[in-house]
């Protein structure tokens, strides 16, 4: 090994110094994105030429006084190569040096990050090897087929206010509803009773927790062959103190729309069955609010009436818990739904280097980094990608996270009676559902995620 030229730089009262070979370029210290369950050295993520790339902290990674990121003086060194992925935090640089062969000493000393040692000037310059100084910290492994293809989101602005809606199908068709009139997702695969006098689209009554619930199959509303399959839900739909259950294909994402995006249409438009569009990407979902729904309860009220005449008037300070149930590895487990921002189609993630075994890299979701963790490495089960997989993204401590997870089955109500509070090392209790004959556990998010971010 023979280095030709190095760069010298201030840390503290020290002199070190890297190979340029190493060098890409050298720049101000731009924004830093926090990075939950980061390795010590790791300050987080930065964008550098377009690129999200690691911050690493030289001084730290030398058991040194981190770095000032807000000090002037400081920089942060793009590198090339085996490096390109990680920049190099530091102190103060100070010169590029050729090197005067009888002026350097190198040294072999196994692990080891000083290689050499380098008399310039008046002082002694301490040359750093960046494969041995990076070796402290575990780099990522993610396997190619682990993540699938997915959609590319456009970047739009950050500020702009935004509403979450549910996406479902009917008939092929994507329809939305604002998630402020959801209370609920069950499975479809109950038993109706009938309501002697009622329209075509009334299913009947089924039985929620004790309370009778009027189901209105909303494809047949709409005009739609009715088609069943495992994969149809029921929407429990609240308004104005009533209740009414909305039969649907399939459940395909929960997602947040910028205002832009989000156009009303006439009240003469589709017979005042849909509100508006919303334009997502390529495509146009059509969106229902509560003038839609309004509609729907005046249009049943004889038959919701009647139902809440044998309702056992359950008081909503009974429900604890708002819970979206997913599988993993064929076990359900649950969310508390104040975490959960949306849920999105798998979509390509971008490794980062030196992080975390459990950090699967990072994605852009409407120009906002979402680191991605795998709930499959904390739960030490193997990782598994098919066709119905989701990325839940949550919200913690206002870091914007995402879990891959086999499917998402439902959005529950939980009454604290069905819940057992049992503290474990991922879990803050267990549902019993279906009368005790569904088990759930409930992940505590912040047991997952909380040890590393500051």
């Amino acid at each position: 090994m023979q280095i030709e030229e190095i760069l010298i730089i201030k840390n503290a009262q020290e002199n070190y110094a890297v190979s340029t070979d190493d060098i890409n370029q050298i720049s101000r210290v731009p924004d830093l994105m926090p990075l939950p369950l980061r390795p010590f050295g790791v300050r987080g993520l930065c964008s550098v030429g377009g690129n999200i790339v690691s911050m690493i902290d030289m001084n730290q990674l030398l058991d040194m006084k981190e770095v000032d990121i807000n000090d002037h003086k400081s920089r942060i060194i793009s590198l090339n190569e085996d490096f390109s992925s990680n920049t190099l935090l530091v102190s103060d640089v100070y010169n590029t040096v050729e090197i005067d062969q009888d002026k350097i000493e190198y040294i072999n000393k196994e692990d080891d990050p000083v290689v050499a040692i380098y008399k310039y000037e008046e002082t002694l310059v301490q040359v750093l090897s960046l494969k041995e100084l990076f070796s402290k910290m575990n780099k990522v492994s993610i396997k190619a087929e682990d993540i699938q293809n997915g959609k590319i989101k456009d970047v739009v602005a950050k500020e702009e206010p935004s509403t979450r809606f549910l996406i479902f199908s009917m008939a092929q068709e994507k329809y939305a509803l604002k998630i402020d009139y959801l209370q609920e997702i069950i499975l479809a695969d109950n038993t109706y009773t009938d309501i002697a006098g009622s329209q075509k689209d009334v299913l009947g009554l089924i039985t929620l927790r004790d309370e009778l619930l009027t189901i209105i199959d909303l494809r047949v509303y709409y005009g739609f062959k009715a088609k069943n399959s495992d994969a149809n839900r029921i929407l429990v739909v609240s308004y104005d103190d009533k209740k009414i259950g909305l039969y649907i294909d399939s459940i395909i994402d929960i997602k947040s729309f910028y205002q832009k995006d989000i156009e009303y249409l006439s009240d003469t438009f589709d017979g005042n069955k849909i509100a508006g569009v919303i334009h997502d990407e390529d495509s146009l979902i059509s969106f229902f609010d509560d003038k839609l729904i309004n509609e729907i309860l005046n249009k049943n009220d004889a038959f919701i009436d009647s139902s809440s005449d044998d309702n056992l008037g359950i008081d909503e300070d009974d429900f604890s818990l708002e819970a979206i149930v997913f599988k993993l590895a064929s076990k359900e487990y649950a969310f508390d739904v104040e975490c959960v921002d949306e849920i999105i189609d798998i979509v390509d993630s971008t490794n980062v280097a030196f992080t975390d075994g459990a950090i699967d890299g990072i994605i852009n979701i409407r120009g906002q980094i979402v680191t991605m963790l795998s709930l499959f490495t904390k739960l030490k089960i193997d990782t598994y990608i098919n066709e119905d997989s989701k990325i839940i993204v949550c919200n913690i401590k206002n870091n914007r996270i995402g879990f891959v997870v086999d499917s998402v089955s439902d959005i529950l109500t939980i009454k604290e009676e069905d819940i057992r509070r049992e503290e474990d090392k991922y879990f803050s209790g267990v549902l019993h559902l279906d009368n005790g004959e569904r088990l759930v556990l409930l992940m505590d998010i912040d047991k997952i995620v909380t040890k590393d971010i500051k």
